[in-house]
């Protein structure tokens, strides 16, 4: 009976320690700036709503961009300074934490790794991962990131595509991951232990 208690115990704190996630993925694929012609309008706060904000670094900003032939729809975005050059940071912060991350490359001017993206959870970079072209302008190319929980920050950068990299189709899902806290998931280690030590003196006794 005893240890039927001390696992119900356990197995409580372990639920308690969970937090839900939504269920309803967000996709921002910039389409309802409608044809803002090659060089288009910044995005930076436009998507707060969604739980995104949109920076770049050294003057740059991210561009919404009108090719339909490139990428999902009329619209996706680059970064620029007045006019696109498509060769400078993106970076995306979320004001929570989100999950089921991937995104589009789009406008590839060759094969291999083109640009690399850092994922940052609770602000301390967690990975980072190439981002593969394949010689085909008009062919979008996920950006999966979805084996990356709680995530807060994306960065991508080193673009070496000679034509430069547009992006689109942002999905995620905002939400902590339900995962166990490391504190829980220790003292769960430590209640098993514990109840293998007691099953072992039974066995002794006997």
């Amino acid at each position: 009976m005893r240890l039927n208690v001390v696992i119900l115990s356990v197995a409580l704190l372990l639920v308690g320690s969970i937090s839900p996630v939504s269920a309803a993925p967000v996709l921002i694929d910039f389409e309802s700036f409608g044809n803002v012609g090659s060089s288009g309008p910044a995005v930076t706060t436009q998507f707060l709503g969604q739980g995104v904000t949109f920076s770049s670094t050294g003057g740059n900003q991210n561009l919404v961009s009108s090719q339909p032939n490139i990428g999902f729809g009329l619209n996706f975005i680059c970064t620029g300074a007045g006019g696109i050059n498509c060769s400078g940071e993106t970076i995306l912060t979320f004001t929570d934490p989100v999950n089921s991350l991937s995104f589009f490359q789009v406008g590839d001017n060759a094969t291999g790794v083109v640009a690399l993206v850092d994922i940052f959870v609770s602000g301390v970079l967690a990975g980072t991962q190439n981002i593969l072209g394949d010689n085909n302008f008009n062919l979008p190319n996920l950006v999966d990131l979805t084996g990356f929980h709680n995530v807060t920050s994306i960065r991508i950068h080193n673009i070496t595509d000679p034509g430069g990299l547009g992006w689109d189709n942002f999905s995620y899902v905002t939400g902590a991951a339900a995962v166990a806290e490391p504190g829980i998931s220790i003292l769960l280690a430590c209640g098993l232990a514990g109840i293998g030590v007691r099953a072992w003196r039974r066995r002794r006794r006997v």
